[in-house]
């Protein structure tokens, strides 16, 4: 059981790495055409401001700066003759001064774009390849693993049986089950970058329709399809707390007493965490806010 969950807790820590490297180059994108959206909006406000300067410089029979007008073959070349600068106003200069940086910081971001959509294409295809790798692995080592699981179950003598279980439980020593019912490998990734927000659970892998079960005797409070979350499952043990299962394949209870050990769920990738097949899991002592729930699912998977 050690040497299966070494191979797979090592593609694990590997799909995370590539999910934080995704995650920041979602977010330098998104930068970056944020403030391309701003250089647009300047763009305009200045480029009337110089015409109006322009005009005015005609108007006053500035000749010298008004050949530089009409020598120019287009707007950009008319930014870089800086003896123009030198003829205007302080006023007129800044018009032109800030246009011309404008134009210049938008050219560099318009550049920084393409590479950076670049990076995230490679990563995102180096994310996918690791996510199939890991699927492979977890097919590979199922049938070992469900063996090596019912022998050990077998040889707990503090087991119980759990109702409806779709694979053999292993309690731990607080009573506890592991939220997933097959092979599973997870990282401690608790506040860990995601978009717009960091992580507030752990991402247990797994296969596609993996069983996911109830942690501990109790009730389900909340079950439904809810946008980034997917299919979610929340339930409050009879421990009084709360337990979150999200991004599930198929909810199979909606309500109503569970017991430890009991399948109310499938793995899937649901919701935003489409590729990535995994549990995300929540713990919220008490019923509070949640709290790095790692160290529990260490404990009892």
């Amino acid at each position: 059981m050690s040497n299966i969950q070494a191979e797979l807790d090592a593609s694990t820590a590997r799909i995370e790495e590539l999910r934080d490297q995704n995650d920041a180059l979602h977010h330098r994108i998104e930068s970056i055409e944020t403030r391309m959206a701003a250089l647009d909006r300047q763009q305009g406000r200045l480029k009337t401001e110089a015409i109006e300067r322009a005009q005015e410089l005609y108007i006053s029979g500035n000749a010298g700066a008004f050949e530089a007008l009409l020598g120019s073959n287009d707007f950009a070349e008319l930014l870089d003759r800086t003896e123009m600068l030198s003829q205007v106003s302080l006023g007129d200069s800044n018009v032109f001064v800030k246009l011309s940086r404008s134009t210049a910081e938008l050219q560099r971001l318009e550049s920084d774009l393409v590479a950076e959509r670049a990076h995230l294409d490679k990563a995102e295809d180096a994310l996918a390849s690791e996510n199939q790798r890991l699927q492979a692995q977890f097919d590979s080592v199922a049938a070992d693993y469900e063996r090596l699981r019912e022998r050990l179950s077998a040889a707990a003598p503090a087991a119980a049986p759990a109702a409806s279980s779709a694979a053999p439980v292993i309690r731990g020593s607080n009573g506890l089950v592991c939220p997933v019912g097959g092979p599973t490998s997870f990282v401690d990734s608790w506040g860990a970058p995601r978009s717009g927000h960091t992580h507030v659970g752990v991402d247990m892998m797994g296969s596609y329709g993996t069983p996911l079960v109830a942690i501990t005797d109790g009730t389900i409070t909340y079950a439904a399809y809810d946008g980034s979350g997917g299919n979610m499952i929340f339930m409050t043990g009879d421990d009084g707390h709360a337990y979150w299962y999200m991004h599930n394949q198929q909810n199979l209870v909606t309500g109503g007493r569970v017991s430890a050990g009991q399948q109310i769920a499938t793995l899937g990738d649901t919701g935003n965490a489409s590729g990535t097949p995994h549990l995300h899991f929540e713990y919220h002592p008490n019923g509070g806010a949640p709290v790095n729930p790692y160290p529990l699912v260490a404990s009892i998977c």
